[in-house]
């Protein structure tokens, strides 16, 4: 028996040997394939979700996890079963989560709210949104949604500050006339009276339903019904505002000088604080242009520009990239954006500063030497014939 044994030993680990590697490459297809599949349709977690997980079963493979692009979840199974001969089994969920019945929208109601990483706190600030914006409502954790922003941009969103809507609701809201805050900050007070009770604040960029006017107030309503009065010397037409928008280095320059002096805050895009990819977003879109969120994005938008030599080639309204690393990293490693107001000047919200003006030019007053050496690249976002551009 135990000569046997000895003789049966070498070729059974060699095909329990040859079992493992096989299970091992198995699992290397499946990785290679999933990883493959979220590389083409969400490349970039903060705008895409593809969380996917698999277990191999004697029942299949076991997909779990979620997507919120039904196209994504059918391309994956596909190669999957093209290159794997077992059979799979579909727990994938594709968001909006069906829980959330006919509210797939929510309206903000609250002035400047907070959009976190993940649904705890305290958690990682990545943006913020401004009342009055019309968001998508993917799931609900606790007391928080998870939303996706009009700029693609995906995070958590306390319940209480937003409206969840349907589609008629939402129709509704899109419809109506209403008014765009221009005033950096102002009230609403609950009568055409500034000496009444303000209700709530909002600030530039806040946009809210017009209801009617009474001697040089408009009466305002929010999505979850709540209203009031504001002065009309604060607030524009919100279609009259879209459509006087002129995207010129002129008005972004006045755009971004108004914002001197705020403070810098990690994830913030308000007057109430911002980091540096949240100004250089504000000021386009208070110029009709929504840019991507982060500055690594931004770096992505526009067109390259040759800054020249001594910045001659910058025009206002070019935005700047600035790296933390070295230059040869360039896009890569993109960690600054600033807005230029011509040649080698521009102003920026610096971290743990504000928004300030600094210059690359060693001539000037506001020259910085640490930023001419993080100076990477530049991108034009005004459309332009100019002949400095660089051509990709």
């Amino acid at each position: 028996m135990k000569a046997y044994l000895k003789r049966c030993s070498i070729p059974l680990l060699l095909i329990l040997f040859f079992l493992e590697v096989k299970a091992v490459d198995k699992n290397s297809i499946i990785t290679n394939i999933i990883q493959s599949a979220q590389k083409q349709y969400a490349p970039d977690d903060r705008t895409a979700v593809f969380n996917i997980s698999y277990r191999i079963t004697k029942a299949g493979i076991v997909l779990s996890g979620e997507v919120d692009n039904s196209k994504a979840k059918k391309a994956l199974i596909r190669r999957l079963d093209k290159n794997i001969i077992l059979k799979i089994i579909d727990s994938i969920q594709v968001l909006p989560d069906t829980a959330l019945n006919s509210f797939r929208n929510g309206i903000v109601v609250k002035t400047v709210v907070d959009v976190h990483k993940n649904p705890h706190k305290p958690e990682e600030l990545t943006t913020q949104v401004l009342m009055g914006t019309v968001t998508v409502l993917l799931k609900k954790s606790g007391g928080y949604y998870f939303i996706r922003m009009p700029d693609g941009y995906l995070g958590w969103i306390d319940t209480s500050s937003v409206y969840p809507v349907d589609q008629n609701i939402l129709d509704f809201w899109n419809t109506s006339p209403k008014v765009i805050v221009v005033k950096l900050e102002c009230a609403v007070h609950a009568s055409p009276d500034s000496n009444s009770i303000p209700l709530f604040y909002t600030v530039a960029g806040c946009v809210l339903l017009n209801t009617g006017y009474d001697n040089g107030w408009t009466a305002v309503k929010l999505a979850d019904g709540r209203t009031g009065f504001i002065q009309g010397l604060f607030i524009q037409d919100y279609d009259e505002w879209k459509n006087s928008r002129s995207l010129t280095g002129e008005n972004l320059e006045k755009t971004a000088k108004e914002l001197l002096g705020i403070p810098y805050i990690w994830g913030g895009t308000s007057i109430k604080g911002m980091d540096c990819s949240g100004f250089t977003k504000i000021v386009y879109r208070m110029n009709g242009v929504e840019l991507h969120r982060d500055s690594d994005q931004q770096a992505e938008q526009g067109i390259p520009v040759n800054p020249g030599k001594n910045f001659e080639n910058l025009q206002k309204g070019d935005l700047l990239f600035f790296t933390s690393g070295k230059k040869e990293k360039q896009a890569k490693n993109i960690t600054h954006v600033g807005l230029s107001l011509g040649k080698g000047l521009f102003i920026h919200s610096s971290m743990s500063k504000s928004v300030r003006i600094s210059s690359l030019d060693s001539s000037s007053v506001y020259f910085e030497k640490p930023l001419l050496e993080m100076f990477v690249l530049a991108r034009r976002i005004i459309k332009t014939d100019s002949h400095n551009t660089i051509q990709n």
